[in-house]
């Protein structure tokens, strides 16, 4: 089960056991594109890759494409880019009857790479931390919502009054984690089968709301196992007539979703590069360093922590989303949190809500981490309790105007990631920004339709 290679795919195929493999690259949302392809065509040719249009990186969450980006427009004919199969990611996807599943990079049609493709963005990041000799793990915590809803149910009810999984609050409870075995030990069986280890399922707070956590692995690893779960969970819940959704915020009166992420570095012999026993809080200069950094830079990399009109809705809340510059000792209130001792000592990035794409949060975390230790950028006093009520506390961006604001004047976050990254995502986000400003909402109705 879980991850195969070229020949033991061989070997399924001869037998019958697969007859398709799926080619998928990874947009600016996280979402997997691409193709099925017959196994035998597969082996044959398709292994070295496929072509795709370039649309699939001008185009927003609800698949509306824009003609202002760079990289991809009409006068470019849409053209094709190159997606060519990572084989170390090739696993079983066992809720798809005889179907295996790849990711893959992406190449424009000269050879170079795709260079806003975020897979692409992540690898250059753990280029330079190999560089420097050290490797990247790496874990996401990601929470998410169950409707007993089906995608025409949603749009008659105009995605309001939907029903959840469960109606109450489920925090930790046991009960309910059994009562909803029927789907959630699904999940549990097929990510696992499909090479994404888990660590636990949980329920939550919201009505309807579940945790999933996966085992810490290498940066890279990480990214993919969690592009496969995301897309994973929302297909199995599909096949079982329910809905999940990983947006930040589906529901005024209920909690946010978050997608805390890990991360540590480590040396080539297998040391946490975090950890000092002896050190201030318990990190070493390298772990201090690498936090100060992710405090400087959070600021400027919050688009790629909330990329959405709705993730700041979450944010708005305080308590568990943080929504401040701070960072504390097992502290859920602080932006930033350490954890840990010895290998299992880390640093949690706790700003991200479910809706990011995960390989741009660890890409930002990196390149911001590696350049608080180049700077030797040092850390204050942690925060002690709930910060988000202290006028005195920094904020960081409180919506995606002010994040858009942050970023794009940010000439430190142009050189580590690369002005052509910034510029594209700074245009989905702004067309996000007009779609949002140009579309008659619900809340205006309630707020004006009778009173003005």
């Amino acid at each position: 089960m879980g991850k195969i290679d070229l020949a033991q795919l061989a070997e399924l195929v001869a037998s019958g056991e697969i007859e398709t493999v799926t080619i998928a690259g990874v947009d600016m949302q996280g979402k997997l594109f691409g193709k099925k392809v017959p196994a035998r065509y597969f082996l044959d040719d398709a292994k070295d890759g496929i072509h795709t249009c370039a649309i699939n990186f001008i185009w927003d969450a609800s698949l509306k494409y824009a003609e202002n980006y760079e990289f991809c427009n009409l006068d470019s004919g849409l053209h094709d880019m190159l997606v060519v199969p990572d084989l170390t990611t090739l696993r079983r996807y066992p809720w798809i009857e005889r179907t295996a599943l790849v990711l893959g990079d992406l190449y424009n049609k000269d050879g170079s790479e795709v260079s806003i493709a975020p897979r692409n963005i992540l690898k250059r990041q753990l280029n330079k931390a190999s560089a420097k000799g050290y490797k990247v793990n790496a874990a996401s915590e990601m929470e998410f919502y169950l409707y007993q809803e089906t995608s025409d149910s949603i749009r008659e009810k105009n995605f309001i009054d939907l029903k959840p999984l469960f109606s109450y609050p489920v925090d930790y409870s046991i009960f309910r984690l059994n009562v909803d075995d029927w789907f959630l030990s699904q999940l549990s069986r097929h990510l696992e089968g499909a090479g994404v280890p888990l660590e636990a399922i949980k329920g939550e707070y919201g009505k309807g709301q579940v945790e999933l956590n996966v085992r810490y692995a290498e940066a890279l690893e990480m990214a993919d196992r969690t592009a496969v779960y995301k897309n994973g969970i929302k297909e199995i819940a599909v096949m079982n007539k329910l809905m999940a959704t990983f947006m930040a915020k589906p529901d005024t009166d209920e909690p946010g979703s978050s997608g805390h992420t890990h991360i540590s570095l480590w040396d080539p012999n297998g040391n946490n590069l975090f950890y000092d026993p002896a050190g201030t809080y318990g990190l070493s200069e390298t772990g201090r360093f690498f936090l100060g950094g992710m405090l400087a830079l959070s600021p400027a990399m919050m688009l790629f922590y909330a990329p959405y009109i709705n993730s700041y809705k979450r944010l708005a809340n305080g308590g568990g989303a943080p929504n401040t510059l701070t960072w504390g000792e097992d502290n859920r209130f602080t932006s930033f949190r350490t954890d840990g001792k010895g290998k299992s000592c880390r640093i949690e990035n706790r700003i991200p809500g479910a809706d990011v794409n995960h390989y741009l949060v660890l890409a930002a975390m990196l390149a911001s981490g590696l350049y608080g230790i180049k700077n030797r950028i040092d850390i204050a006093a942690p925060t002690r309790g709930e910060p988000s009520s202290n006028p005195d506390v920094e904020r960081l961006p409180s919506n995606l105007v002010e994040a858009i604001t942050q970023l794009d004047r940010s000439e430190i976050v142009r050189q580590l990631l690369g002005n052509e990254v910034v510029e594209h995502y700074l245009t989905a986000a702004r067309n996000e920004l007009n779609d949002y400003f140009a579309e008659v909402t619900d809340w205006e109705r309630k707020k004006y339709f009778e009173f003005i």
